[in-house]
């Protein structure tokens, strides 16, 4: 097998976890962002973008800050998507059982509190009156789309497009589903961007761990470059920020302190991280960038018509 490990170890870009694939996918265009002297600035900002309190009452931060939830919708938005274009079978319940990661029980349940809070509707299909149509609204797209959107502007002030992307997207339903819905049928063909990141995938398996990860490192980045953090970072801070308990914060900061991942000081006062985690974190975000830039310039006229387009 050949292993490419060590020329990019050498010069200081790619976290080694993504060896084996530092020739495919985004991560040639990731080794070029990471590279660039406002990478982490613009990290700092994804990072404070991610924390930013949601427009809803509802409790978003908690209820699609966790990955189960978050790929059942990323799922449903990406089988829309494909009818939308004539490809696969209606956005029902039950199409979305077959192809969900979780039970369906579980996705029974989560497309009931979906309907409720209005993050998706249903409708009758007209080829099938007694099918409902499961559609994704547009709050349901911003919330899921907030991650992979704020990438993309981080990475456009790396690298400034001719027009700009991500505030395009926003304000284009259409578009940004099948922006999504690309994304995730390319996650399923081969997990090239989220599976080597083990802490990352660790985060994202708790309810909040990844805001409070986004808080942890906005604060991180904000002391780097001499700024107050955009958020407390004291359990009770956290606590009511993302709507959870100060035992699950605690918690999650705990784990991640066990797994070597940083540590924050009581009350919040300083955070330090490991070299090896932020290398980890920073290789992902990097790649992150890189392929939603690279699958939004693929889609014709900015945000036209969606074809998905190999690497």
């Amino acid at each position: 097998m050949h292993d490419v490990s060590e020329p990019a170890t050498r010069a200081g870009m790619l976290h080694r976890s993504i060896a084996l694939y530092i020739d495919r996918g985004p991560w040639p265009y990731a080794a070029s962002l990471i590279c660039r002297s406002g990478f982490r600035e613009a990290l700092g900002l994804y990072c404070a973008a991610m924390i930013q309190r949601p427009d809803m009452s509802w409790p978003a931060d908690k209820f699609f800050g966790q990955r189960l939830r978050y790929l059942v919708c990323f799922s449903l938005i990406a089988l829309d998507a494909r009818w939308r274009r004539n490809i696969g079978e209606a956005p029902t319940l039950a199409a979305l059982q077959r192809i969900a990661p979780a039970s369906a029980r579980q996705i029974a349940e989560l497309v009931g509190a979906l309907k409720l809070s209005g993050y998706v509707v249903a409708s009758r299909l007209a080829a099938d009156g007694r099918a409902l149509r499961l559609s994704p609204s547009m709050p349901l797209l911003q919330e899921i789309g907030r991650s992979p959107l704020a990438f993309l502007e981080a990475c456009e002030r790396l690298d400034p497009a001719t027009s700009p992307m991500a505030a395009k997207l926003r304000s284009d339903a259409a578009g940004l589903a099948d922006w999504l819905g690309a994304s995730y049928e390319m996650f399923l063909q081969e997990d090239l961007y989220f599976a080597p990141f083990s802490n990352v995938v660790e985060f994202t398996a708790q309810d909040c761990g990844y805001p409070v990860l986004s808080a942890v490192l906005a604060a991180h980045y904000a002391a780097v470059a001499g700024l107050a953090a955009p958020a407390p970072l004291s359990y009770g801070g956290l606590a009511e920020r993302f709507r959870v308990s100060r035992q699950h914060v605690g918690n999650i900061l705990a784990n991640a302190e066990r797994r070597g991942c940083f540590s924050v000081a009581r009350g919040g006062r300083r955070v330090t991280v490991s070299a090896e985690f932020l290398s980890e974190f920073e290789t992902w975000a990097a790649g992150q960038m890189a392929h939603y830039r690279l699958l939004a310039e693929r889609v014709p006229g900015t945000l036209g018509s969606m074809s998905l387009v190999e690497w």
